[in-house]
This record gives structure tokens, C-alpha cells and sequence, in this order.
């Protein structure tokens, strides 16, 4: 789409995609199961602790990268398209799940390290999406949205290391 499609919709409705915009959905799926799977076999409620470490800055990380996922359910409101509500809605979720997993002691590393590596693939695609489209968000200047998504490619990058090489 070489447009935004989203400014000035009053109704709820089904926005068309372009291949960039399918790939980012594809890979961030992929993660999303990740963390989904990751969750049903690691989160215990009755051991909750809030971890040290590295696998504390992580934790710290997957939370704070929800709340702000929580934000952008407010912006998909306002665009009124249902796969992004539903898409940024399961994302936020699943971002609260990888940060229970942590809570209930540290994950296996490879669910870690794959759950990062989709997101950051998927951000990546966005960041193309972003970069090569006339795509705007509402009169954000393209530097600010592709700095927000840039931020998202770092934290997971933090995340990813931190699981491979920390203590």
C-alpha cells in the first residue's frame, strides 16, 4: 500500500496488506506461538518470584516492550481495522506471556532466542514496510515511527543476547 489506508475511517473495516505488511504478520505469528507454548509449560502462579540477573533485565524488557504494546491497542482502536486490533492485541498478549514465563523462574534458552529472533525478523519487515511506502500513522513524522519500531528491534536484540551470553 503506498498510502495510508487507515486515516479517516468512521466504521470498523478490512484493510488491504501489502507482501511487507504479510511478512511482518507471519513471523510475529510464528513468535507469538512461541511465547504461547513457552507460557502453558512454564508459568506456575504459585511461584512467581521477580528474577535477578540477566534473566531480570530480560524480564524487565518483555514487560516494559507490553505496556507499550498495551499503548498501541489504543491507537488500533482509533484506526478502526480489525486484523490490526485483533494482530496487536494477541502481540501484547503474548509479550505478557514470555514475561510470566520469566516469572516463574528462567525459560529454556532456544524458546527465548526463537521468540526474539521472529520479532525482531518481523520488525525488521516493518521497518522495510515503514521505509519504502508512504505509509503515516495519524501526521507522525516516518524518523519517529521507524525510531519506535527500531527501539522494538534493539529491546528484542537486548533480550536475545542476554539469553544467549548472560549469566
Amino acid at each position: 500500500m503506498s498510502a495510508n489506508y487507515h486515516e479517516g475511517k468512521s466504521t470498523w473495516y478490512m484493510a488491504p496488506m501489502s507482501r511487507l505488511e504479510w511478512l511482518e504478520t507471519g513471523l510475529k505469528i510464528v513468535a507469538m506461538v512461541i511465547a504461547f507454548i513457552t507460557f502453558a509449560r512454564a508459568f506456575d502462579p504459585g511461584t512467581l518470584v521477580t528474577p535477578g540477573g540477566s534473566v531480570g533485565t530480560q524480564s524487565r524488557i518483555l514487560m516494559w516492550m507490553a505496556v507499550a504494546l498495551a499503548v498501541a491497542i489504543l491507537d488500533r482502536l482509533q484506526q478502526r481495522e480489525l486484523l490490526s486490533i485483533g494482530f496487536v492485541i494477541a502481540n501484547d498478549l503474548a509479550h505478557w506471556a514470555m514475561y510470566l514465563s520469566f516469572m516463574s523462574g528462567p525459560p529454556a534458552m532456544a524458546p527465548v532466542v526463537a521468540y526474539c529472533a521472529f520479532m525482531m525478523a518481523g520488525d525488521l519487515a516493518k521497518i522495510a514496510f515503514f521505509a519504502t511506502s508512504k505509509y503515516t500513522v495519524r501526521g507522525v513524522p516516518r524518523p519517529l515511527l521507524l525510531a519506535g519500531v527500531a527501539a522494538f528491534v534493539v529491546a528484542y536484540g537486548v533480550v536475545l543476547v542476554l539469553a544467549l551470553y548472560g549469566a
